[in-house]
């Protein structure tokens, strides 16, 4: 069995989060994940996401929920609203129009929950051969325990992660965000080149939430 040691949520898509004690798994992943995101209004990406791959100083943006409401820091340290303002200023410094959708559970890449084991993490540093803040994969939960990719073994199987149960319904395909280290942007693509030629692109493991409940650090997950 492995255990939770740090939960992660997104209040805004591919903006940094907020490390949690504890948070409640609901039928739409963790409470107030990915509820705010930023869809491409450009006619050659209609719909699509505006994230880190179109600009990276989003990840230097730290979202969280107090009591419900956003707070939202910008790099700068000052204090910001996600509201019109913001939008315009992405959208200048893109130079694409860009539309601000707030949908909760509507806003992710595929199932609503992502585990990643910090021993495979650990290995893949190995092979790169440089040190890899595990902030890079942008999970809901780490978790600690397993031997490198023991998780593969999770695949297809339901497993439980504190209160909640949760089916493993596939890897995660990862893309150029993994490249860029998370306070700086800097980007390494050798990164995302040997994850590519070593574990076929993918860390992580997407699931799919059956039953909600309570997940906190030191919980078990299996």
């Amino acid at each position: 069995m492995a255990s939770v040691v740090e939960i992660w949520r997104y209040p805004v898509k591919s903006m940094a989060g907020e490390r949690l004690d504890s948070c409640m798994v609901t039928d739409l992943g963790l409470e107030g994940d990915r509820r705010w995101a930023f869809i491409d209004q450009s006619p050659n990406r209609l719909g699509k996401w505006f994230n880190i791959k179109q600009h990276s100083p989003l990840m230097t943006y730290r979202a969280r929920l107090v009591g419900g409401e956003l707070d939202l820091v910008a790099p700068d340290g000052s204090s910001v609203d996600l509201d019109a303002d913001l939008v315009r200023r992405f959208e200048t410094d893109s130079e694409r129009p860009l539309q601000l959708r707030e949908l909760s559970g509507g806003n992710f890449d595929d199932s609503h929950v992502l585990i990643v084991n910090l021993a495979s993490v650990a290995a893949f540093e190995r092979e790169v051969g440089m040190r890899l803040d595990h902030r890079r994969f942008r999970a809901n939960l780490y978790v600690d325990g397993l031997e490198p990719e023991a998780e593969l073994g999770w695949l297809g199987r339901v497993i439980k992660a504190g209160d909640a149960e949760l089916e493993v319904t596939s890897r995660c395909e990862r893309c150029k965000v993994i490249t860029m280290d998370p306070d700086t942007t800097e980007a390494t693509p050798e990164v995302l080149r040997v994850l590519v030629e070593r574990h076929d692109e993918r860390m992580g493991m997407y699931c799919r939430v059956l039953k909600p409940g309570r997940v906190a650090v030191g919980d078990l997950v299996g």
